[in-house]
């Protein structure tokens, strides 16, 4: 079994629904490793739309974990620059939804 390659999301806003990946990145080895609870995410609701997925309570947990190559940015906030800064400084990927 190929490796996987890992993706930390950080939800900065509300959605009504969990972000889901598409059938395209889940067929090229992509999994949800890490999720991002903040602002209007709380832990719970991370918890209930992601099983199995570890729920992290600040941005470094994604950023210092070697594995996760790829993060998503998902909503907008205040301070999305900086954390997309943050991560492309972490050496990661990095896309805005």
């Amino acid at each position: 079994m190929a490796a996987f390659k890992y993706i930390g999301l950080i939800a900065t806003q509300q959605n009504e629904m969990p972000i889901t990946l598409s059938t395209g990145s889940i067929e090229n080895g992509y999994k949800l490793k890490k999720v991002l609870a903040q602002q209007d995410l709380s832990t719970g609701l991370a918890e209930s739309w992601y099983p199995g997925v570890e729920v992290v309570g600040n941005l470094r947990e994604i950023l210092e974990d070697d594995k996760i190559e790829l993060v998503v940015v998902a909503g907008k906030s205040e301070n999305q620059l900086d954390i997309i800064r943050q991560a492309t400084e972490a050496g990661k990927f990095v896309r805005v939804i």
